[in-house]
């Protein structure tokens, strides 16, 4: 720590590169003759070889953020059933991603059901002469999404000559009966691509309709964490957050829902609303299946502020701080600064004698 007292001025200064906190002293611009600085780098004061290191005073938005512990995992759960009797001869790896039109599991050999998007289970056969339904809908859709459906199939509610032909195109490339019908030995609606977490029937197992062959998970990467009641108006549906990886990494979230309903905390503690965050899809994540994180979520932002680096801030004995800005001419003075938001080591400032491009002496 350097200490500059100002003779005959009636003020001491003294440089404090951790200063957090504080509101200015009436300082003015007291000038230190012969004073020089340089900016960026370091330069001698003329006469003494004195090095003196300078930084910029720049404009830019300065942010608060809370620090929220989270854990990163995979989302929901998707139980896989057998659609039809028989033995488990083969099944998915565990952790293995099943997406449209993939393998399921293998039953007595031969029986390999694919895997199709929608919401709606499969509850009866589907074929020619079917009545309109959800069912039908689902299954057109998918068709089209794989590329077997005739350019002048409509995709709707109701089974025609098109939607027999479209099936037929996906029964040859599947390797099934090309009948034009569908039933559970043949395809499984599940909500989204899945991720294979456990068996529930090894192979060998006999199993019947209705019967668990799989846990999964959907194949979504998502952040979630239980937030005090009290706290939850720091996170609000659509807010940007930044998650800090176990590795160190960042990446960028979105809160996708934060809970309108508190339960009781663990061992008494204080309730919680639960909060669920995506994450930008581009980013790279471990190959893990849950880790620890920490999210930043942003509660104050300042746009278009002046900042400075902490260090450059000098104390004042009475209470206050200044910044000593170097002048065009080479010479050196004080400016009293307020303070206010701290991020990443700066610190914004506001003072009627400092502005951007102002060059402030920092400690070497």
């Amino acid at each position: 720590m350097r200490r500059a007292v100002i003779a005959g001025a009636g003020l001491a200064l003294v440089v404090a590169a951790g200063a957090l906190a504080g509101t200015s002293g009436a300082l003015g611009g007291l000038a230190i003759p012969g004073g020089t600085g340089a900016a960026p780098s370091s330069s001698p004061l003329p006469g003494t070889g004195t090095p003196v290191a300078t930084a910029t005073v720049v404009r830019q938005a300065m942010h608060t953020a809370a620090e929220l512990d989270g854990t990163l995992g995979y989302e929901g759960e998707v139980p896989v059933v057998a659609g039809s009797a028989g033995m488990v001869t083969r099944l998915p790896d565990e952790g293995r991603v099943i997406r449209r039109n993939g393998t399921l599991y293998e039953l007595d050999g031969r029986i390999r059901p694919r895997l199709f998007y929608g919401p709606r289970p499969l509850w009866r056969p589907l074929g020619p002469g079917v009545s309109d339904g959800a069912d039908v809908l689902q299954l057109e859709q998918n068709l089209k999404a794989l590329g077997y459906a005739p350019k002048a199939m409509k995709v709707n509610r109701h089974w025609d000559a098109k939607t027999t032909r479209a099936v037929k195109r996906w029964q040859r490339a599947a390797g099934h009966k090309r009948d034009g019908t569908l039933d559970g030995g043949d395809i499984a609606f599940l909500p989204g691509a899945i991720r294979v977490a456990a068996h529930k029937a090894p192979v060998g197992t006999a199993v019947g309709p209705g019967a668990p062959v799989l846990d999964a998970t959907t194949a979504k990467r998502v952040v979630t964490l239980d937030i005090a009641a009290g706290r939850q108006d720091l996170v609000k549906p659509g807010q940007a957050v930044t998650v800090e990886l176990p590795d160190g990494t960042r990446v960028d979230g979105s809160v996708r829902s934060a809970g309108r309903v508190a339960t009781a905390g663990q061992n008494g503690g204080d309730p919680t609303v639960p909060v669920t965050i995506d994450l930008d899809p581009a980013s790279k994540l471990p190959a893990i299946d849950a880790a620890p994180v920490t999210i930043d979520v942003v509660t104050v932002t300042h746009d278009g502020v002046l900042s400075v680096p902490v260090n450059a801030l000098v104390a004042l004995l009475e209470g206050g701080y200044a910044v000593e800005v170097r002048d065009a001419d080479g010479t050196r003075h004080f400016e009293a600064v307020e303070l206010g938001l701290f991020e990443n080591g700066l610190v914004e400032v506001t003072g009627a004698g400092i502005a951007e491009g102002d060059d402030v002496v920092v400690p070497q």
